[in-house]
């Protein structure tokens, strides 16, 4: 073999392998279905992925309250002139501004647009429950919904511009809350309560597996897909899903 094929080999396997979480003090549990779902649903331990250098870790989740791209304003000038976003938001900037998406559970959410000064902005839709503000296909979209009292709701929304203010609509409707969004081969996977969807390129909807885990209980926190193998962080431990979009098989990690 060449060494220029080697090397290209080689820097493939590293490409793929750079979302690969570090496993080493973990061990393989029995997966937590039926009644054991309620006893992880009770952990302590809330986790999530964390990239050091080129390795990426399981650490304990920091929830943070400002996730997505930042805001370039300091607490202070937050609270005094956009006391409306605050608390968990997920922001997206924009060639004029910032996308803003809250969410707030129970007790509801919005999106809003502010400007590059933070001192001029709107509410474009008050009571959404936004988890996440994406640009896909040169356009810009939202997973929103709620998962509460045994009821769930979830959609993908529109964001986009008319006549210069940002408005919304909704796409198309979920089979439960969204969780998580990630890129998978020039298409989007979906972490719904229980489902993987996948979001394509025609703008639809499919489903890719149904988990035998109701892990929305257990809060998905993070993502990494490596080829064909996904990894879900979450409270009590990390959910490894092999070939998970032909034939899913279920390996479930805690630590050691």
């Amino acid at each position: 073999m060449k060494i220029t094929t080697l090397l290209f080999f080689l820097s493939l396997y590293q490409l793929c392998g750079a979302q690969v979480p570090d496993l080493t003090n973990w061990k393989i549990d029995t997966l937590p279905t039926g009644d054991r779902i309620y006893t992880a649903n009770h952990s302590p331990d809330n986790w999530i992925f964390s990239k050091s250098g080129e390795k990426w870790e399981v650490v304990k989740n920091d929830f943070k309250r400002e996730n997505g791209d930042s805001l370039p304003f300091p607490p202070d000038f937050i609270a005094k002139n956009l006391k409306e976003i605050r608390g968990n938001r997920y922001v997206k900037k924009t060639a004029d501004g910032f996308l803003v998406g809250l969410n707030k559970g129970e007790f509801g959410g919005g999106l809003y647009f502010i400007k590059p000064d933070g001192l001029d902005g709107y509410e474009i839709a008050r009571y959404l429950n936004i988890r996440t503000i994406f640009e896909y296909k040169s356009k810009y979209f939202a997973i929103e919904g709620l998962a509460h009292l045994g009821s769930e709701r979830g959609q993908i929304l529109e964001i986009f511009k008319s006549d210069t203010v940002w408005k919304y609509t909704s796409l198309t409707h979920l089979i439960e809350a969204p969780a998580l969004i990630t890129d998978y081969n020039n298409e989007k996977v979906i972490v719904t309560s229980q489902y993987l969807l996948k979001f394509g390129s025609e703008f639809t909807v499919s489903e890719i597996l149904k988990s035998p885990l109701y892990w929305g209980v257990l809060y998905p926190s993070s993502i990494l897909i490596n080829n064909a193998d996904i990894y879900l962080a979450m409270r009590k431990g990390v959910l490894k899903i092999k070939a998970f979009d032909t034939n899913p098989a279920y390996e479930w990690y805690t630590p050691k």
